[in-house]
């Protein structure tokens, strides 16, 4: 990538802006955050990597380039910032009827699915350590990122190597290029949820997804991979476990509920019998899109604002390739994917 030393003025330091800066700074450019530090999606994800999308039995999107790219960025990050959050797990799917189960049996053998789903075996048949009504599948290339320490450690990486400003940001201080009295070239908004009420970008069709999370402990659920049927159940260590997620699109709410805790513990059901103590509860909002393609470009008339966003329920999977082809766009006039494009919905 070509260096630079242009001058960005980022807004939002969660997941999207985090991996915005950090490929800024590595191409030298001189890079500024904007964060009141509050954060009500990135830090509430469980972080889940899953190569597959188990609604219909297919790979995720650009599954083949992503999966190798977060795999080396979040090595990297890990490195730069000694610190360690990004653990490989295996995810294993309880099948939920028979149907699915044949749909798993026919697709292991297709060319390109080899890499992400491990050829079903008498153990995975008979696997006694789950409600097992229809056998399961383990997924390979899976894997969870720990939000919290990922980003604690990547904002203090860039605090060190850029600037990060703790406060809101005042769309009505941003007069042109200039931000309280700071000229920028790029201005780029990564505000997740909040990105409704960008004037400039507020007409693109963003939604508010709300999910909401238990922490749990119990004995005999197991710790050495992450079961899924209905919802995720990621170990955490030491009998202690994260359950979810809920989903009420269209708010911004933040609260937790007692309809969000007992619907995750009904769904809980499908997967153990175990007792469970109930130690935490948490929600956030996600930023979603109905075509499920993230929002990323430039405006329209305003040709160095620019949005980063949208990246809903996979942000940890698409978050490390996508910001790295949207700085490409921005330093090398790389061209970006037709269909993450914010023009797509322009041309409409």
């Amino acid at each position: 990538m070509q260096e630079t030393s242009q001058k960005f003025l980022i807004v939002g330091a969660g997941l999207s802006g985090m991996c915005v800066a950090t490929h800024l700074i590595k191409a030298k450019c001189d890079v500024t955050v904007v964060d009141n530090g509050v954060n009500h999606s990135s830090l509430i994800a469980a972080g889940m990597i899953n190569p597959l999308v188990f609604r219909r039995m297919t790979k995720s999107w650009r599954v083949d380039e992503l999966t190798p790219f977060l795999y080396a960025f979040y090595s990297e990050v890990e490195d730069l910032t000694n610190s360690s959050f990004f653990h490989p797990i295996t995810i294993r799917r309880m099948f939920s009827s028979e149907q699915e189960r044949e749909l798993w049996l026919k697709k292991q053998e297709l060319p390109g699915f080899a890499k992400y789903m491990t050829t079903i075996t008498p153990d995975d048949t008979s696997y006694a350590r789950a409600i097992n009504n229809f056998g399961s599948g383990r997924v390979k290339k899976s894997a969870y990122v720990d939000t919290s320490i990922f980003l604690d450690a990547i904002k203090t990486w860039i605090h060190a190597n850029g600037t990060i400003l703790k406060t809101d940001f005042k769309y009505n201080d941003l007069d042109g290029s200039t931000y309280q009295g700071v000229h920028y070239d790029h201005i780029i908004f990564c505000e997740g949820y909040l990105g409704k009420a960008i004037p400039w970008f507020g007409q693109l069709p963003l939604s508010q997804t709300k999910g909401e999370t238990l922490t749990f402990r119990a004995m005999n659920v197991p710790e050495d991979e992450s079961l899924n049927r209905k919802c995720f159940v990621l170990p955490l260590g030491k009998q202690t476990f994260k359950v979810g997620s809920t989903y009420v699109w269209n708010t911004s709410d933040v609260n937790i509920t007692p309809e969000g805790r007992q619907h995750i513990l009904d769904n809980l059901s499908y997967l153990i019998d175990a007792e469970v103590q109930v130690i935490d509860q948490a929600a956030g909002v996600r930023p979603t899109t109905s075509d499920r393609r993230p929002l990323i470009g430039t405006h329209e008339t305003r040709k160095n604002y620019h949005i980063f966003n949208g990246l809903g329920t996979k942000g940890y999977m698409l978050a490390p390739l996508l910001s790295m082809e949207f700085v490409d766009y921005l330093l090398n006039d790389t061209p970006l994917d037709a269909e993450v494009n914010i023009n797509r919905h322009y041309k409409q």
